[in-house]
């Protein structure tokens, strides 16, 4: 389900958060008003989680002389996510004019449009390297760079490990996305690990597995990522007779979409709904992961 309900594919410029009337919206939504490069006025509702990914590439130039647009860009037809280009003085004094007359006379005069152009243009190339991402997420090869595998738990068959389970589900649809490290519980034994986890349908549960073997898992994708400067996460994948943890690469925009989903969980208990199109590439660079490795065997 894409951001915004769109009848053309130009990416657009992120102006601000409006309420509309009395509006009642959906919890952790939110109503974003933006525009498109020719000058075109739309709102539309997004995910809370969304905004905040905005905000927080605002949040990272406060205090300095930097300054810099949220765009919407389109990684997917229909399916929006947003960006951030720094800018000059000139265009920053121009966007803050250009939300004035939006939000005073519902349109935008020709001669700020230019800039329209211009911040627009700036996200190219971000634009392009997303697009590219996303869909070496969907068509992943893992002939390319497939990600080895850490251990097999041949001693932990999947009876034997506490998994807590959504009551609507009957089983969890592997592989699992490892978020989170919890504290153990009454229930948890000292040779366990509590551990949140994302299931290839987006939901959300707390797992019990072996801290041997996820010490070692994080441990060995903590040396991957300081080799390679890049960002990973921990997959557990469910076969025949054992499990697998392993790790695959994602994106810097992936990461901080699973530390959203990870956060939400801590502060409503809950998964939300829906998933940001970064979380769900990353669902589906896991399961052809899986999927190959399964092939392989």
């Amino acid at each position: 389900m894409g951001l915004f309900n769109r009848h053309n594919s130009k990416d657009v410029i992120y102006l601000t958060r409006i309420q509309v009337g009395n509006e009642q919206l959906p919890e952790n939504k939110i109503r974003i008003l933006y525009c498109d490069a020719k000058g075109n006025l739309e709102s539309a509702v997004i995910d809370g989680s969304v905004y905040d990914l905005a905000k927080s590439y605002v949040e990272q130039l406060e205090g300095t002389d930097k300054y810099c647009a949220i765009l919407g860009t389109e990684i997917a037809p229909g399916s929006f996510t947003p960006i951030a280009v720094e800018i000059s003085l000139e265009q920053a004094d121009a966007l803050d004019s250009i939300l004035e007359h939006a939000l005073k006379r519902g349109i935008i005069p020709d001669i700020l449009k230019r800039y329209l152009k211009e911040i627009i243009g700036l996200g190219a190339g971000k634009s392009k390297d997303l697009t590219t991402r996303y869909e070496q997420a969907r068509l992943y090869a893992p002939s390319e760079a497939t990600p080895e595998v850490l251990k097999r738990l041949a001693d932990y068959p999947e009876d034997g490990i506490d998994v807590a389970i959504p009551i609507y589900k009957a089983q969890h649809h592997y592989p699992l996305v490892v978020l989170k490290r919890f504290p153990p519980n009454e229930h948890t034994h000292p040779n366990m690990q509590r551990v949140l986890v994302m299931d290839s349908d987006g939901d959300l549960a707390i797992i019990r597995v072996p801290l041997e073997i996820i010490d070692e898992a994080e441990d060995n994708l903590e040396g991957w990522k300081r080799e390679n400067n890049a960002e990973g996460c921990v997959l557990c994948s469910r076969y025949s007779d054992s499990l697998v943890m392993s790790h695959m690469e994602i994106s810097e925009f992936q990461r901080k979409a699973l530390d959203m989903i990870a956060r939400h969980f801590e502060e409503t208990g809950s998964g939300e709904r829906p998933i940001s199109m970064d979380a769900q590439s990353v669902l589906a660079k896991a399961k052809t992961i899986a999927s190959y490795r399964k092939h392989q065997d």
